[in-house]
């Protein structure tokens, strides 16, 4: 599922155990963006808590310039640069249940 940027976003991901996937994108003819976004939705389909956005770079270079993002494929967690290249599904299926697991006892 792909999500517009909105001002409840913050309050969704600080919701608890949640987690924002964005995937950076050149478009529909970059083959590395949809490799990435594949990994992702493979991830995403074993994780009910991920949601996933993709970030056009011509609409989000601001952002990306300021996180230092300078190539299509990266990926951030709950807004932050987890991997600037595309990640393996294991990487990232690891990273994931990382994320997830400090979440679940941060909540406790």
């Amino acid at each position: 599922m792909f999500l517009l940027h909105g001002g409840c976003l913050t309050e969704w991901i600080e919701g608890g155990g949640l987690l924002l996937i964005e995937v950076v994108s050149a478009g529909p003819g970059c083959s590395i963006c949809q490799k990435a976004i594949k990994v992702v939705n493979q991830v995403a389909a074993d994780f009910p808590q991920i949601e996933i956005q993709e970030l056009h770079v011509v609409d989000q270079f601001e952002r990306l310039q300021e996180l230092n993002i300078f190539s299509a494929g990266a990926i951030l967690i709950n807004g932050k640069s987890e991997f600037t290249t595309l990640p393996s599904l294991p990487k990232l299926r690891e990273r994931v249940y990382e994320l997830l697991n400090h979440e679940d006892k941060s909540t406790r």
